[in-house]
């Protein structure tokens, strides 16, 4: 038995209001909304001519949706330009390097930039290093045109002291960076990445940069790290990109494999940081850990994404949103997780392998494409890493009146071996097309929930075990749960009195249950159910047909699967 509390009666008035998850309905994430990207817009507008910050929308409200490229990026960042009439040119020749400008020091291999200004980098450097080292107010563009640096004990590159550093791959040209396999301690910063800047730092430009660090991480920011374009391959020990306050994308071509994170932001000091924005771009990521993660809000607006992580394939610990981008994903663990809130707006997500297809504490699927294959849940909206559990070893704490699932708009289908849509709290279905294939044992159902399960719209149909099937606790369309000849997959639909096809689907796997609900049922009307060879004539005696034996909502009038797997609800 599963995941349920036995006086479950007594908890069926919590409702979505009383949840712990803002409402994403608007296509905003609720903490990012509110005061994060403000700061991060803000936080940039004394940047000098050139870089003024597209801050028309900063100042929004809670309302509406700040989650913009203008809020993300200065002109300066989006560009890539550079005037090669005013830069300074550094020539790097094997062992050494040459640069006739004051502002430039070179010692041995080892080349210091000390003044705000645009640096043109050229040639092959073997076992040397780029330093910048200016003004805490300056602001450096590197423009790297067929510049291949290798460090074999430091980073290529060293952002030490700078207000920002603009990273730009000159347009055609091809830029390596590397380092040897160890990170020896030049100063009081512990240097761990081939890029290592301890001040905000933007990668621009239409040219390619390769990556290698054998031995920590390909390129990290102290502060903020932005990407606005580029063709990036970067392979890592540790982490691929990272960044304390924020990763932010805007466009750009990605090959990452990293014995890590891909992706990953981490601050612990500042809630409202941490986080990682995506708005354009392709990404191939391919992560020992999670394939993006984020201490703080995840937010993904476009782009084209195929993650394959050995954890979770896109983490956050706060709000995951998903507001448009196709999303291929192959998760060891979660394919989507959120510790608050999960929610997919645009888009297509297809999670095609997980342990749990999309987890959160809410989870709300308000439009997109979502296909979703799971070894256990296929979506799980619960506190903690899974809600996961079992009524006779600690289920009854996997009640949660914080936890909702909400399904009102877009295309849903689930492939699970365990629960197909699995509320610790509360479940809602009010728009939208859901199938939902599996489980095939009876110690899961198609539909779980802890609290209470409600049909306002949309249409479900789901095909499963009956041991623990559940039907909707309540709702304003019909709905009915039927148990059927054990059936090995095929096609099932459902007619009205005139012979109407109201609803049909080809289920995927075995099952002898039948969870069907579509705006055309309606109390008191008789309907045919047909599925694979079984066929059976309905009569909607009540707007709600058909009681399951999960323990959701004690319809049956007595708890789950108590009647040995006759959970189906009776036949009529």
């Amino acid at each position: 038995m599963k995941k349920r509390a036995a006086w479950i009666s007594i908890l069926t008035a919590a409702v979505l209001a009383a949840s712990g998850c803002g409402s994403t309905a608007s296509g905003a994430s609720g903490k990012m909304t509110e005061t994060a990207l403000v700061t991060a817009a803000s936080s940039e507008t004394a940047e000098t001519a050139g870089e003024t910050e597209n801050t028309a929308n900063a100042e929004t409200s809670s309302e509406t949706t700040a989650e913009t490229d203008s809020d993300m990026f200065t002109d300066r960042d989006l560009s890539g330009e550079y005037d090669e009439s005013s830069s300074v040119f550094i020539t790097l020749n094997g062992d050494s390097a040459s640069c006739n400008d004051g502002s430039v020091t070179v010692d041995g291999s080892t080349v210091t930039i000390a003044e705000e200004g645009t640096y043109v980098i050229s040639g092959t450097l073997e076992d040397g290093m780029i330093i910048v080292d200016a003004d805490e107010n300056a602001k450096v563009q590197l423009v790297l045109k067929d510049a291949d640096i290798n460090s074999e004990t430091s980073a290529a590159i060293y952002v030490k002291q700078a207000d920002k550093v603009f990273l730009t791959l000159a347009d055609g040209t091809e830029n390596t960076l590397s380092n040897g396999g160890t990170f020896t301690a030049i100063d009081e910063n512990s240097i761990d990445a081939v890029v290592f800047a301890k001040d905000d730092l933007t990668i621009n430009g239409g040219g390619s940069l390769t990556v290698t660090s054998p031995a920590g991480h390909g390129i990290v920011s102290k502060d903020d790290l932005k990407v606005t374009g580029g063709d990036i391959s970067i392979t890592a020990a540790s982490k691929g990109l990272s960044a304390n306050d924020s990763v932010r994308i805007a466009d750009g071509t990605f090959v990452i494999t990293a014995g890590t994170d891909g992706i990953h932001t981490e601050n612990e000091e500042d809630a409202e940081k941490g986080y990682v924005y995506i708005s354009g771009g392709t990404f191939t990521i391919q992560a020992s850990d999670d394939g993006i993660h984020s201490s703080g809000d995840l937010t993904v607006n476009g782009g084209t994404f195929t993650v394959d992580a050995a954890d979770d394939a896109l983490h956050s610990g706060a709000d995951l949103i998903v507001n448009g981008g196709t999303l291929e994903i192959t998760a060891g663990d979660d394919g989507l997780h959120a510790d608050n809130l999960t929610a997919v707006n645009d888009g297509l997500v297809t999670v095609t392998d997980s342990y749990e297809g999309i987890e959160g504490l809410c989870i709300e699927i308000n439009g997109g494409q979502v296909n979703v294959t799971s070894s256990d849940d296929g979506m799980n909206a619960a506190g903690g890493n899974d809600g996961s559990g079992d009524f006779m070893f600690g289920g009854m704490g996997d009640v949660s009146e914080d936890s909702y699932l909400l399904i009102s708009g877009g295309t849903v289908i689930v492939d699970a071996s365990g629960d197909g849509l699995d509320s610790n709290g509360s479940l809602e279905i009010s728009g939208g097309v859901v199938y939902v294939s599996g489980p095939t044992d009876n110690g899961n159902g198609a539909l779980d929930y802890g609290m209470s399960a409600e049909i306002s719209g949309g249409t479900i149909i789901a095909a499963g075990a009956s041991g623990m099937a559940e039907n909707f606790t309540s709702g304003t369309q019909g709905s009915m749960l039927v148990t059927v000849d054990t059936q090995s997959g095929g096609d099932i639909s459902l007619t009205d009195s005139n012979g109407n096809v109201l609803v049909s689907w080809t289920a995927q796997k075995a099952f002898n249950s039948v969870l069907i609900s579509t705006p055309e049922i309606s109390g008191g009307e008789t309907y045919t159910l047909t599925a694979g060879d079984y066929t059976e004539t309905i009569t909607m005696d009540s707007l709600i047909y058909g009681s399951g034996m999960g323990m959701g909502g004690m319809n049956g009038g007595m708890p789950g699967g108590m009647n040995g797997g006759m959970g189906g609800g009776p036949r009529r």
